[in-house]
């Protein structure tokens, strides 16, 4: 299973304003039209200090055996940005189990997740039970600033050159309806996990080392929905894992991501210094022997 910390990380770009003079007896004034950004650099102008996006993502994992068998989980919040691109996140994450989840309950615990300096605080989530006395945030140290894992987006749609090369796979086009008060064309495409391996500083993190053989033709399906300013309004990505051994699983991933308030402001911070906890603080018993969302699913 793929299950580790990532973050985005993307150059800066601040398109200034221009203002063009007109002349004082000039007999009319003309109104210049400035064509719209194309969606990296639209993204990159919403790259300022203390501002943002705010990020409502659900999700379905589907293990074999269809609706019976499958995980629903939320996460919504705010992604903070900086001139050169995210740089903290605030996330909250619920879960939708599904029948006979039985003793696996206290594995998905609702969470927040603050992602700042390098570093995520997590109050909530499968070891809440497990912290110190007074402790309220357990710290993961990463070079990310976001969680990623099988049940969130593999498509980061605010790194820039991610962004762009995706679109380059565009299959077809129509229009997309209205999100965010705005209408949206969708592009839909493939890619494929070596693809996004090469172009995504956040997949790489996220996998560790390049993916090969059958991993690394993994087809994964996209719709973008761009507004008419070419930002990402929503992105609808899904992809099927199979693994064939002793215990065999094919679980299908359905993420569906929409940002609203781009430019919203952000002051994310990290929690005080004595409420949170390091993972060697934490009484823990030993590790369970099969990632719990596949004993969940295939149970």
């Amino acid at each position: 299973m793929i299950a580790t910390l990532t973050g985005a990380t993307a150059a800066a770009l601040i398109v200034p304003a221009l203002a063009t003079a007109t002349p004082a007896n000039a007999q009319s004034t003309q109104t210049v039209q400035t064509a719209p950004a194309d969606p990296a650099s639209a993204l990159k102008g919403q790259f300022r200090v203390r501002h943002g996006v705010k990020l409502a993502e659900n999700t379905k994992i589907i293990g074999e055996g269809g609706k019976n068998r499958t995980i629903f989980t939320r996460r919504s919040g705010v992604l903070e940005f900086g001139r050169s691109g995210m740089v903290a996140s605030d996330l909250t994450t619920t879960f939708g189990l599904p029948t006979g989840a039985g003793n696996l309950q206290g594995l998905f615990v609702p969470s927040r997740t603050l992602s700042v300096k390098g570093s995520s605080y997590t109050s909530g989530g499968i070891f809440d039970d497990s912290m110190p006395e007074g402790k309220k945030w357990l710290r993961t140290k990463n070079d990310a600033v976001a969680l990623v894992s099988p049940y969130q987006q593999m498509i980061n749609v605010v790194e820039p050159a991610t962004l762009k090369s995706t679109l380059t796979r565009t299959a077809a086009k129509r229009p997309g309806g209205t999100w965010d008060g705005t209408r949206t064309t969708v592009h839909s495409g493939t890619i494929t996990l070596a693809e996004l391996y090469r172009i995504s500083p956040s997949v790489r993190t996220m996998l560790r080392k390049k993916p090969s053989g059958r991993s690394a033709t993994l087809p994964v399906t996209w719709k973008i929905y761009l507004g008419s300013d070419q930002l990402v309004r929503r992105i609808v990505s899904s992809y099927t894992e199979s693994t064939r051994g002793l215990n065999s699983t094919e679980l299908t991933y359905v993420n569906d991501t929409r940002y609203t308030g781009w430019g919203v402001k952000s002051d994310i911070k990290a929690p005080p210094a004595d409420t949170v906890a390091d993972f060697d603080e934490l009484s823990v018993g030993a590790d369970q022997s099969e990632d719990p969302i596949t004993q969940l699913l295939t149970q």
